[in-house]
Parts: C-alpha cells; sequence; structure tokens
C-alpha cells in the first residue's frame, strides 16, 4: 500500500482457517528508518510454521535439505503444459488465431477494499480473496491470494477479465492503480482488469520472517558509518544468511513455495474458480516472468500475453544484475536530460546526474540525514516509477533530490519510506531469493562493484551488492521456458522504466526464436514503471489484441510519451 508518508509498524495478519500462518511472536516488522536501530539480531523463538490441510489436520514438518542454485532436471508441470522439458525445436508454431477470451463462469466474491485509498475519479476498484494451494503438487494446504478488479461505468458487463501481475516489482494491486489513474485507464472502457497480489506480500498471506535489524541491513545494503564496500558485503551477507536460516525455519516445509511456479500457480486456481478455458495475461516487469512461466506450465490457457517492459526470463544473477543495472543507468539519465530541458523549470538545473551521483555520496558517507546511498536510489526510482509522465511529475522527484543535496532531506525520506513499503517487504525477499538461478559467489561481488560501477555511475555499486541479498539462500527449481506459444505475445518496450530498465526484452529472443513465435513489439519513449499505464496509444492496441490475435500490421510499431 502507498502510503506516501513514514513507515510505521506494519499490523499483524490474522491467519484465516485454511490459510498459511506464519507469523512469529519473535520478529517485529520494521517500524522506523533510524540507522542507529541496527544490532544484534534478537534471538529466535521459533514458531513453527503451521498448515492447515483441508482435512483438518495440522501438518508441521522438519526442514527439508535444499540446495543453493538450479537444479538441472526437468521442471514439474503442474496441472499438465508443454514447457517443462528440454529446450524447445525451432520447428514449434505459434497458432495463426488465438481463442476467444471468456467472461468468468463463477466469479470472486467482489466488495469493498479495505483500507485502501480511495479510487481514482471515475474508477471502480474491488477486492476479494480466494484460496490456493501452497504447493499445487500437494494441494493438502491453502493460502490466501488477494485479488483487485478495476473497471468503469462503460466497462462491458459480458466482457472478459484481462489478468495483471507486477510480480516482485511491487503489489499488483498498486500497479493496477496506477493504470486506473494514468492514460491506460482506456483499456477499462473494453475490458475490467484484476490484478493478483503475489503471495507472501500485502495483501496475499504476507510473510513476517525476518528481525528488524535484517531488514534493516537489507534496506541498506550493509551500509554502517565508515565502512568500506568489503564490510558492506560482508554484513550484507552475514544478514542475509541469517534471514535465509530465520525463514526457512519459520515456513519449512513450504519455503521454496513463494517462486514463479507458485504465483503462476495461483493465476491457475483464479481460472479455475472463473471456469474459463483460457485468461488474458498482462504481466509488468517481473511480473512477465510470472506470465511466461504461467504459459510454460499451463499449456494452452494462456489466450493473449501482453509482457509490458519484461525482464529477462531465466538470466542467472549476474546476467540479470548487469541488465537491470545498466538499463535502471539509462532510465536516470534519460530523466536528468528531460528535466535539464525545462531549464529553469529544472530543481536539478543541467547537472541531474551529478546532483545525484553526489546525494548517493553523502548517503554512503553518512552526510544525509540518516538515509543510505541504497535508500536514496529506491527513493530515487520509486519515485520516478510512480509520478506521472509529465512535468509536475517530473519536478516533483527532481525537488525532492535537490533539497537533500541541500540539506532537506523529507521529501526523499518520504520516498524513500514508500519504496520499502512498496518494494522490500519479507515476502518479496522471500520470493526474490526463490527465484535466483546462478547466484554470485560473495567473492565476486567487489569485482562487480567496480566494473559495474566504471560503467553505470548511479547503479552499479547498488545493483551488485543487492546480490547479496540473497546470500545462503535455497532456490527452488526453475521454469524452463515455453516450448511454443499459445498466442503470439504483445511486447510493450520502455527504456525509461526505472525499476527493471528497458533492457530485459533482449534476453527473451533466443526465447521467442526457439519456440518459433515473433511478438509485436511497441515502442514508448517515455519515463515511469508500466507503458499500458502511461500510454493511450499502447492501450489501445491492447484492446486490439485481445479482440483479435494475430495483430495485423507491422510487427514493429511505436506510441508517442
Amino acid at each position: 500500500m502507498d502510503t506516501g508518508g513514514p513507515v510505521t509498524a506494519r499490523p499483524a495478519h490474522r491467519a484465516r482457517l485454511t490459510t498459511l500462518a506464519f507469523m512469529r511472536s519473535a520478529r517485529n516488522p520494521l517500524s522506523s528508518r533510524v540507522p542507529s536501530s541496527r544490532g544484534t539480531a534478537p534471538a529466535r523463538s521459533v514458531v513453527p510454521a503451521r498448515l492447515v490441510a483441508t482435512a483438518g489436520l495440522v501438518v508441521t514438518l522438519g526442514l527439508a535439505g535444499c540446495a543453493v542454485g538450479p537444479d538441472p532436471g526437468p521442471a514439474l508441470v503442474p496441472g499438465g503444459g508443454n514447457g517443462g522439458g528440454p529446450a524447445a525445436s525451432t520447428t514449434s508454431s505459434t497458432p495463426a488465431q488465438a481463442p476467444t477470451l471468456q467472461k468468468p463462469g463463477t466469479d470472486l466474491a467482489w466488495g469493498g477494499c479495505a483500507g485502501a485509498p480511495a479510487a481514482p475519479a471515475g474508477v471502480t476498484l474491488q477486492c476479494a480473496e480466494l484460496d490456493s494451494p501452497v504447493n499445487p503438487d500437494n494441494p493438502r494446504s491453502t493460502l490466501t491470494v488477494h485479488f483487485t478488479r478495476a473497471s468503469v461505468a462503460d466497462t462491458p458487463a459480458d466482457a472478459a477479465p484481462l489478468v495483471l501481475t507486477a510480480g516482485t516489482d511491487m503489489p499488483s494491486s498498486r500497479a493496477l492503480r496506477l493504470l486506473a489513474d494514468g492514460p491506460g485507464r482506456s483499456l477499462l472502457n473494453k475490458h475490467p482488469i484484476v490484478a493478483v497480489d503475489r503471495r507472501g506480500i500485502p495483501d496475499s498471506t504476507p510473510l513476517d520472517c525476518l528481525t528488524r535489524s535484517e531488514r534493516v541491513t537489507l534496506a541498506d545494503n550493509g551500509l554502517t558509518a565508515g565502512a568500506d564496500t568489503a564490510k558492506r558485503i560482508t554484513d550484507l551477507a552475514d544478514a542475509a544468511s541469517s534471514a535465509s536460516d530465520g525463514c526457512t525455519e519459520t515456513l519449512t516445509p513450504d519455503q521454496l513455495q513463494f517462486g514463479i511456479t507458485a504465483a503462476a500457480s495461483d493465476i491457475e486456481t483464479l481460472r479455475q474458480r472463473w471456469n474459463v478455458p483460457t485468461l488474458g495475461l498482462i504481466g509488468l516487469g517481473e511480473g512477465s516472468d510470472v506470465a511466461i512461466a504461467y504459459t510454460a506450465l499451463y499449456g494452452g490457457r494462456t489466450g493473449r500475453l501482453v509482457l509490458d517492459t519484461p525482464t529477462p526470463f531465466g538470466a542467472n544473477a549476474r546476467d540479470a544484475g548487469a541488465v537491470r543495472a545498466s538499463g535502471v543507468q539509462a532510465a536516470l539519465v534519460t530523466f536528468a536530460q528531460r528535466c535539464g530541458a525545462l531549464g529553469a523549470g529544472c530543481p536539478l538545473g543541467t547537472a541531474g546526474v551529478a546532483t545525484m551521483g553526489d546525494v548517493l555520496t553523502k548517503g554512503r558517507t553518512g552526510a544525509l540525514g540518516g538515509l543510505s546511498d541504497t535508500q536514496a536510489l529506491a527513493a530515487i526510482t520509486t519515485g520516478l516509477a510512480l509520478a506521472p509522465n509529465d512535468t509536475a511529475g517530473l519536478t516533483s522527484v527532481a525537488s525532492a533530490i535537490a533539497a537533500a543535496d541541500n540539506g532537506d532531506v523529507k521529501a526523499l525520506t518520504d520516498l524513500a519510506n514508500q519504496a520499502e513499503e512498496l518494494r522490500l517487504t519479507d515476502g518479496q525477499v522471500v520470493s526474490v531469493c526463490n527465484d535466483v538461478t546462478g547466484p554470485v559467489g560473495q567473492n565476486e561481488v567487489a569485482g562487480l562493484v567496480t566494473a559495474w560501477t566504471k560503467q553505470n555511475p548511479l547503479t552499479g555499486t547498488d545493483t551488485a551488492l543487492s546480490l547479496v541479498r540473497c546470500n545462503g539462500w535455497a532456490s527452488s527449481e526453475p521454469v524452463n521456458p515455453p516450448e511454443s506459444f499459445p498466442v503470439a505475445p504483445l511486447v510493450l518496450l520502455n527504456s525509461g522504466d526505472p525499476i527493471n530498465g528497458g533492457e530485459g526484452v533482449k534476453g527473451l529472443s533466443p526465447l521467442f526464436a526457439r519456440a518459433g513465435t515473433t511478438p509485436v513489439t511497441v515502442d514508448w519513449n517515455g519515463l515511469g514503471y508500466s507503458v499500458l499505464a502511461r500510454s493511450t496509444c499502447a492501450a489501445d492496441v491492447v484492446a486490439q489484441y485481445v479482440a483479435h490475435s494475430p495483430l495485423e500490421g507491422p510487427a514493429d510499431r511505436g506510441c508517442p510519451a
């Protein structure tokens, strides 16, 4: 939930009768961002996670041994599918015509969204919950998944809903609100959109398995006063390993049930509840991994596939980090250039990149009013991700940066609190680490800090250090890419995405080639998170694609920013 203000203690969430109870009394959510709060982690008074089986039995099993890194064996294909085996042959092909999407036969029990901010004017937001198997291969126990539906007065009553996921980038419900409050809301004139919040984050059975000290260390990427890079890496690795142990103790035997396979299974649970043969999927950023995984694991049940500024599916940790570092660096340079073009109207002037660099340096040296360099960068990127794509949105973030450079950190602290609330919950940490492929060794990180920072002065250090957050974690079995696509994807491209950057799509080209599909691509030269949320033109193309696929006309298109 985006409050825009300081982070306060998150309330405990009452476990439902058929839901995983993950709360541990010895582990309290972080309630402030005061660096002096660091200290020794409290002793772990372990309360084992309880799985309430459908037969009414409480299951508590011991910790299973898990190796770090991907399993080279074939992935399981829950529910049937076409993507669990070896890499696909290039002779695969995409069907010429996609099925018509259908209205749910049995809908969810939609109601109000308790505690959420008011919906944008003219938009109706409704919320619902659904129990989904914790482990799709052993569906005795369930957890609760949260859904948000957006519609307008003109949304046809018989229109098929589109399913949106932002993966671990931020709660999908927040991304949906961004769409509903921007130009992309025009898509709601054709279809309602249902956001699926990733399990483990608010409000889909949120996890609470890190200590306060671990949260602070991860949020700051190991920064303490006077710490050099080597000490940061060591402190961060220690906190990550401790967090892994604690979360494993809390979640066992389901500590690996928060990756993209589990997220895809929650979408399949929704499809089954709706009693429809296929779904129209929209994957934003890292949510594209979830949408592609669903296509791989559940065969022909993907009726449409929109990938909005996708990340590189299946990339190892080093490659994914390098892509993110360069892509986000490019987005920040674009931000500085566009602000500078405003002349006197830009609080950063024409030296935006240098000013951001100065702010990050002050964060590293303790001269930013208690904000670390990692927090400051997260504040800037999240602020840009959510700000309107106009002059007011541009200058609001620029003003916060300029004020912080001059000693007034209030606005940037508010953005940092927002970033942590939206992007660094316990559930997101667990989910990201579940999906790590080819983890980077601790002894390699210092070299990556040096190399990546030379290439990307604003983002290299933070991205390389962030690789250590999953130190010591076991990873779930990777999902093999789809052997074929039931429908040719529609890919929306944005080089100005400050969350993931815009270069992830390059890693998808071999995947599409092996599957024998040619997506339609739409370039949008803007700034912010989600092309669909910010472009009426892109929303119109998506509406056409949903109505009739494959799209007629050119395979490479563009939309004005």
